[in-house]
């Protein structure tokens, strides 16, 4: 819920002075994290690996990253917590697309590192879906679907697949089974 009352706070926006554009907080997160994703995804798929890391704000308060961490084809270490930024949020790929996982929602496991961590998390799937997960809430929305950001060559749209617009912790649980 956190992050659907920083959309409606965002309609009071705060003025860009240097462009003199109107940019909120969060569009200015979710923009920046498309372009993150649209340079890492074509690599995580080429690798066939998850690529994680962070994001936060420096002391002049702009967005920036972390080093990039190559994981397996099914998880991702982050990188060392970093001291010279306020870390708001992790972010990794969900590798390419295979018919054994079930890539296209974010797992347990990334929640629960998340709200370990205490930060939200930022995930890119195969299918070219961004999901966004609120931790201290334990739910897991998606931003945008198909093609939102880049999509594995290879992935095929599995009819029945319904991927619905949120998940609750609850409920990744359930469809994993337990």
């Amino acid at each position: 819920m956190k992050f659907f009352a920083s959309i409606c706070f965002s309609l009071i926006a705060f003025a860009n002075p240097v462009i003199g554009q109107t940019i909120s907080p969060v569009a200015e997160e979710q923009a920046y994290i498309v372009k993150i994703f649209e340079k890492i995804q074509p690599r995580s798929f080429a690798l066939n690996r998850e690529i994680c890391g962070y994001i936060g704000r420096n002391d002049a308060g702009r967005l920036v990253s972390s080093r990039l961490s190559t994981g397996s084809e099914a998880g991702c270490t982050l990188p060392h917590w970093p001291t010279k930024f306020d870390v708001i949020a992790s972010f990794h790929t969900h590798s390419t697309y295979s018919p054994e996982y079930n890539s296209e929602v974010p797992s347990s496991t990334d929640m629960e590192s998340d709200e370990a961590s205490g930060i939200d998390g930022w995930i890119a799937t195969p299918g070219g879906r961004l999901w966004y997960v609120d931790s201290s809430e334990m739910i897991a929305y998606q931003i945008c679907g198909h093609h939102c950001v880049p999509q594995d060559p290879n992935y095929i749209d599995e009819p029945g697949q319904n991927i619905k617009p949120y998940y609750s912790y609850r409920a990744i649980l359930k469809g994993e089974g337990y």
